[in-house]
């Protein structure tokens, strides 16, 4: 006997559903990280960020003196401003300043119009040297260059610490070692055991010192020369100060006893 044309249908929609319903228990949906964390769940983990922090002195200042010789024919205005170099390089160098810390930098001419001349009158001849000064006493002659001799301008000072990259080092493995000793104290207070899985560095800063007002305004009267070299020397820091900073975090895992 044949089955009615509607039961028929009735079993074939229900199978369908049925069948579906059945897939649809089994599908995940969702991100990729999702479904990661899900299918496998990341273990607990805790950062510990460590600080280390040096403090040091810029000991070296890298002087900039410019020599400016002037004749009437260029060749004699070049003459003497080498000559001028030599002498000071000369007593640089007798003071204990080294040869290799005395840049000799490359000269640049001018030429000096009258009023109403086409031809030059004159010449002007310049020429920087650099030299890099490891002591108060070396700077100190330095700008006494600059009084001695009209022809010569203390230009500048800029200071550096020469030993930057063994600081740098020293300062990261202080924030080393303030995770670690935060990691042992977290492992006995908790009855824990912490394991590290990955880690980030924070930005190395240098931050300098400066020097205090009051000190610049008492080096300022102490010399009682201002507006001269050996003024402008005397209100620059010579030695400032500089701290290195540094953090480094470390993601630890929570390690389960068996």
């Amino acid at each position: 006997m044949n089955k009615p044309v509607w039961v028929t249908l009735w079993t074939v929609v229900v199978t369908i559903a049925w069948q579906n319903a059945s897939l649809a228990q089994a599908q995940l949906s969702g991100t990729p990280e999702e479904l990661r964390e899900f299918l496998y769940p990341r273990p607990h983990t805790v950062n510990i960020t460590g600080e280390g922090e040096l403090h040091a002195y810029k000991d070296v200042a890298t002087v900039s003196l410019l020599i400016t010789t002037e004749d009437r024919e260029l060749s004699v205005a070049m003459s003497q401003n080498q000559s001028l170099r030599d002498t000071l390089i000369d007593g640089f160098t007798a003071a204990g300043i080294p040869g290799a810390a005395i840049n000799n930098a490359r000269f640049s001419s001018a030429p000096q119009f009258g009023l109403l001349g086409r031809n030059p009158n004159a010449y002007e001849v310049s020429a920087r040297l650099e030299v890099k000064a490891r002591s108060e006493e070396h700077l100190q002659l330095l700008a006494a260059a600059a009084d001695e001799h009209e022809e010569v301008i203390f230009d500048g000072t800029e200071f550096e610490h020469s030993d930057e990259e063994e600081f740098e080092r020293q300062v990261r493995e202080l924030a080393i070692e303030d995770v670690m000793a935060q990691k042992a104290y977290y492992e006995t207070s908790l009855g824990i055991e912490l394991r590290a899985i990955n880690f980030f560095y924070g930005n190395l800063q240098r931050q300098p010192r400066d020097m205090p007002l009051r000190a610049m305004e008492f080096a300022a009267d102490s010399a009682g020369m201002a507006g001269t070299a050996a003024a402008n020397a005397a209100i620059t820091p010579s030695f400032d100060e500089v701290d290195y900073r540094m953090s480094v975090t470390v993601i630890f895992e929570i390690v389960e006893s068996n």
